[in-house]
């Protein structure tokens, strides 16, 4: 490989203080022009190999630098997988830093940041178990969870993610903790508490208790609402009943529709005398992109049904969505177009 570039990589690798500097100086000049005025395209020519790879190095670096610095944890970063720049951008000034520690002899919980829209609200946190403690399974939880809002009364659907752990052989993990609503949490206080933190080989599968005991904690949700909404009042055939598409909800992170009319008892009981199972979708949502592509959720999982006035269906699919490319949204065969704002 050629000299420069191998210094470049070293460079990357280990900057010194003045290139952390120039970096910092880089990302906000950067932030500042693009803010400013559109650049013109200038074509590249083709890289060498090597030197091709340091540059995609040093995107991955940059964006993950960035949105750290902007202030999104890079572990929120890594679970979110934004699909550019700007996205992380966007993400990371949604996002609210919570920074609250609960701590007892049975181990430290640390909410450490908050980020969401119009029915999802995604909480990051760390837990810390007592020196001596192997924390080493894929899958982590609670026994028990609670959860509750100072001004909302609303459904809640909630679970424990567990995030890719770094050190399998330590007494660490983290966790997101992703909660559904039929409204936006942002700006409530949010009141939670956990028992016994329990770990499992896989998921479905048998959990056993890994650290006894109990953490409460209250903090603000004082993030910013990623969602735009879309007024629709379409109407639609479910199950040959009328209905009609009040409002679709769409953010990075998820996809909400709020469905109504006089016969929605009839069409859920319906689709619930037919279901067939959690791996099945009774309301798959499609997203079709303008470039030709789409996606639709499969499993019930993806998703929250609420169905008191309204039918409120809430999907979260495989990765985040790239919401500014979104052409259409296809629910029960009927499309409706996406014009973004």
């Amino acid at each position: 490989m050629d000299k420069k570039v191998v210094n470049r990589i070293s460079e990357i690798l280990e900057p010194t203080e003045e290139q952390r500097e120039r970096m910092f100086s880089n990302i906000l000049e950067r932030h500042r022009n693009e803010s400013a005025q559109k650049r013109d395209f200038t074509p590249m020519k083709r890289l060498k190999p090597a030197l091709a790879a340091v540059m995609v190095f040093c995107l991955i670096t940059t964006t993950a630098f960035a949105a750290s610095y902007w202030g999104l944890d890079i572990k929120f970063l890594n679970f979110l997988n934004p699909s550019s720049d700007e996205q992380a951008e966007y993400l990371a000034n949604g996002a609210y830093v919570v920074d609250k520690q609960v701590k007892n002899k049975n181990g430290t919980l640390n909410i450490k940041q908050v980020i969401g829209d119009s029915n999802v609200t995604f909480i990051l946190m760390d837990f810390t178990a007592p020196e001596g403690t192997i924390l080493n399974k894929p899958h982590y939880s609670f026994e028990d969870m609670y959860i509750d809002m100072d001004a909302y009364s609303g459904f809640y659907g909630y679970g424990i993610i567990s995030l890719k752990d770094e050190n399998s052989n330590d007494n660490k993990i983290s966790m997101v903790m992703p909660i559904k609503t039929d409204e936006s949490l942002m700006g409530q206080k949010a009141h939670l508490g956990f028992t016994d933190l329990i770990g499992s080989d896989t998921k479905p599968g048998e959990f056993t208790t890994a650290v006894s005991g109990e953490w409460k904690a209250s903090f603000k949700l004082d993030f910013r609402n990623l969602s735009t909404d879309y007024q629709v009042d379409k109407p639609i055939k479910m199950v040959d009943y009328d209905a009609t598409i009040k409002t679709i909800s769409i953010s990075p992170i998820s996809v909400t529709l709020k469905i109504g009319g006089p016969f929605m008892k009839e069409i859920i009981n319906e689709y619930n005398n037919s279901y067939s199972g959690f791996d099945s979708d009774q309301y798959p949502i499609t997203i079709n992109y303008k470039d030709g592509s789409s996606e639709t959720t499969t499993r019930i999982f993806n998703g929250l049904i609420s169905a008191e006035d309204d039918l409120v269906v809430i999907k979260n699919f495989e990765n985040i969505i790239n919401d500014k490319e979104i052409k259409s949204i296809t629910f029960f065969d009927t499309e409706i177009p996406i014009i973004n704002k």
